[in-house]
């Protein structure tokens, strides 16, 4: 079975650096802006039909052309990065409050077993990075046929 834990071993000194400041803020009267210091890690949903592997990755506000596939043996890896996005004539202004994570990622996920990473598709839609995986030729289950011997040879060979 395949054992995914969404952890990153920065979050939880993110959120200390994070009560940290507000608590001096509060002590010494600070106000203003505060940016988001969690990292951007996005969700993923990995299921299995069949002979081959979906997943699915949640990944709004990111460009599909900032998100790189690999695939090798049995390892998938998605990169990629979520840019704060300015409209057009609009200067780069300071967020008042921001709970947008920003920046760049990486997801690695190890299967069971070998894909096949000549067959492998993407899509992206309405913020959602689907795959399929299917499995390598070698890595799928084959039928073994059991051939009868003739009777003569199994009573000659007793």
């Amino acid at each position: 079975m395949l054992n995914v834990t969404r952890w990153t071993p920065w979050t939880e000194l993110a959120g200390l650096h994070r009560d940290l400041d507000a608590m001096f803020g509060r002590v010494f009267g600070e106000t203003g802006a505060r940016s988001s210091v969690d990292p951007f890690v996005p969700t993923a949903d990995v299921r299995r039909d069949g002979d081959r592997w979906m997943l699915s990755m949640a990944l709004p506000g990111v460009s599909p052309d900032d998100v790189d596939i690999e695939v090798t043996g049995r390892t998938l890896r998605v990169r990629g990065e979520r840019r704060a996005q300015t409209r057009k004539g609009e200067s780069k202004t300071e967020p008042i409050l921001s709970e947008i994570s920003y920046g760049r990622f990486e997801r690695e996920f190890t299967l069971p077993e070998e894909i096949d990473a000549q067959h492998v598709e993407a899509t992206y839609r309405h913020g959602m990075l689907d795959l399929v995986l299917p499995l390598s030729e070698a890595a799928r289950p084959r039928r073994i046929e059991i051939k009868a011997a003739d009777d003569a040879r199994q009573l000659q060979a007793a």
